[in-house]
């Protein structure tokens, strides 16, 4: 048991809170997906989430649980083959290695840093981040993994963003999490600092600020 108040311990009574009234009982809104809650079977490890878009409805994790739960609790987990030791994240149930003949892997908790494998510069995004545009979205290699996950990076400007930097996780409040990617973000080390500007940099700035200034017109 985790105390969290989240935690979903009568599904079929579900109570709504202000942010996520029961309004769909009336006339319906299109008010977008809500998190409402989840459970967790520790003995299963399986969890699930409760989502309300017009109606109630859930899914499981199935054996991405022990990620998701993860998520909920600040927690990086992903999986390592006991044979030939590599590790994923995102997790992969066997091992890719053709010489461990898909051996099953085992869930290991993960340092919370990695490394940029690749990025790309966001300039336009879903409504709920057009206000944050232009954005970095980069591929992370997490604590030496062989696979690598995608998520926004944060905490620099664009065009500083760079193949190989380090960086770590930071977490969203934990009453925000939702057992989702998007639970966490990225951002450079501490005491990284961008090498100089270069042509390509500069070039990236120069596609950015008319992103910048159409986003000010936003407000």
């Amino acid at each position: 048991m985790t105390g969290d108040k989240r935690l979903h311990r009568i599904p079929d009574k579900v109570e709504y809170d202000q942010r996520h009234s029961d309004d769909f009982r009336g006339d319906v809104k299109e008010v977008g997906f809500h998190f409402c809650g989840y459970d967790y079977d520790t003995a299963e490890e399986q969890l699930k989430i409760y989502l309300h878009y017009d109606q109630l409805y859930y899914w499981k994790l199935a054996e991405l649980s022990k990620m998701g739960k993860g998520f909920l609790d600040g927690q990086l987990w992903g999986t390592k083959c006991p044979k030939c030791g590599d590790k994923f994240f995102p997790p992969r149930v066997n091992c890719w290695n053709l010489d461990c003949n898909l051996e099953k892997t085992e869930w290991v908790q993960l340092a919370q840093k990695g490394v940029v494998h690749t990025f790309t510069i966001a300039g336009w995004s879903g409504k709920s981040s057009l206000k944050r545009l232009p954005f970095v979205l980069a591929y992370v290699i997490v604590d030496g993994c062989k696979t690598a996950v995608a998520n926004e990076l944060r905490g620099l400007k664009p065009w500083d963003a760079e193949f190989g930097m380090p960086v770590k996780v930071v977490w969203a409040p934990k009453k925000e999490r939702r057992a989702a990617i998007t639970d966490f973000h990225f951002e450079p080390a501490d005491g990284w600092k961008p090498g100089p500007m270069n042509p390509e940099k500069e070039r990236m700035k120069e596609l950015c600020e008319p992103v910048y200034e159409w986003v000010k017109s936003m407000q």
